[in-house]
């Protein structure tokens, strides 16, 4: 195992580092940042990790010696100081992966003909995002199809998801409607989660696994152009009590409704 040492915050390589926090930066460079003990743990044999980034209190912990050396990548140990100028936790338990982003590039349907898929537009927050990806992996989907979306390296969303984000597929379409449309040519339904006179009314309606649930805003919900060339609209039953849910919750909850004759 390579182990390095640097003091330095102003040191070219945290520097460097520390921009990843940036997207445009991570697009740049093509690398993520991943942080914590057990969100690294399950990045291991799954991701490929460039470095190592320790913060010197834990060097001599067995647990962490024995997570860098599964890791097979190049141990960088780094003064408080440091460490802190690339860390996005506050209360970080002193290490973090950078890891090479993953390049899907645009699909097809009929490259995904057999998988099991949602999709979410123009989900904004990378909290949500990430919840959500955890949501599809629990709920036994293949891949979450992603347009005008939070990053998905962003380190909010790496978090939140939990690890799903190296367990799930994940592709990011340029072109919404054009996709749909292939979606429908291949023989699937695309539906949006949205009210409208003829909704389809979760948990009384006929779900198919070859569905493509259509997630939306975190405020505005699925945008009008997306819901017109969907083939239907669905909503979540609730009481007068309250109008809406967290974009994460209905996701969590359309998505269990999809996986639960599964699981």
């Amino acid at each position: 195992m390579n182990k390095t040492y640097i003091s330095s915050r102003t040191n070219e390589t945290i520097v460097s580092f520390s921009k990843l926090k940036d997207k445009k930066e991570r697009e740049i460079k093509g690398l993520y940042l991943c942080e914590g003990f057990k969100l690294c743990s399950e990045a291991v044999g799954i991701t490929d990790i460039k470095y190592v980034l320790l913060r010197e209190n834990k060097a001599d912990s067995e647990k962490y010696i024995k997570l860098c050396e599964k890791s097979g990548a190049d141990v960088i140990v780094l003064s408080e100081g440091a460490f802190d100028k690339i860390t996005t936790d506050k209360a970080s338990d002193g290490i973090i992966f950078v890891i090479k982003k993953e390049d899907s590039g645009e699909i097809k349907a009929d490259d995904i003909k057999n998988e099991k898929i949602c999709a979410l537009d123009s989900v904004r927050d990378p909290g949500n995002v990430g919840t959500i990806l955890r949501s599809a992996a629990a709920f036994g989907f293949d891949r979450v199809i992603l347009w005008d979306c939070a990053d998905l390296y962003n380190p909010k969303t790496v978090r939140a998801s939990m690890g799903a984000l190296f367990k799930i597929k994940t592709s990011v379409v340029s072109d919404p409607l054009g996709f749909i449309k292939q979606l429908q040519s291949s023989g699937r339904r695309v539906i949006a989660t949205a009210l409208s006179d003829n909704s389809m009314t979760l948990g009384k309606s006929k779900l198919m696994r070859s569905d493509c649930p259509v997630l939306g805003n975190e405020g505005h919900g699925v945008s009008p152009e997306i819901i017109d060339v969907c083939d239907a609209t669905m909503i979540i039953p609730m009481s007068d009590k309250t109008e809406s849910l967290n974009a994460a919750t209905a996701a969590a909850v359309i998505l269990w409704e999809y996986g639960r004759e599964e699981l």
